[in-house]
């Protein structure tokens, strides 16, 4: 008699185990939080001393010509483009090989020598 084992059974956690894991997991953010929260500086005290000019705006950032952009394009579908003929390709031989192997091939036989 064979026994196949069934279906693996998903281990259970102990309640308190469990609770124990989600008061570690507060606790945990909660430490992690505290020194954080406390480490804000304290907002500045106005001063009668004029304000600084703001810094010059930052260089505006080089885009991409147009030309280079419709390279890339054009780039992107042909090798889409091949890659999915060659993948069609691969696939139609792969199916011309099942085929072709699941055509039993006559068998030759010989001639009778009856007249």
């Amino acid at each position: 008699m064979s026994h196949q084992p069934g279906p693996a059974q998903p281990r259970r956690i102990p309640r308190t185990l469990a609770g124990l894991g989600g008061l570690a997991v507060c606790l945990a953010a909660v430490i992690g939080l505290a020194p954080a929260a406390q480490a804000t500086p304290s907002p500045p005290t106005p001063s009668l001393s004029p304000v600084p000019p703001p810094p010059p705006p930052a260089a505006v950032p080089a885009h991409f010509p147009a030309w280079a952009i419709a390279a890339m394009l054009a780039a992107t579908i042909v090798l889409s483009v091949g890659t999915t003929l060659i993948t069609l390709a691969l696939e139609r031989l792969r199916w011309a090989r099942r085929e072709a192997a699941a055509i039993p091939e006559p068998t030759a036989t010989r001639p009778s020598r009856d007249p």
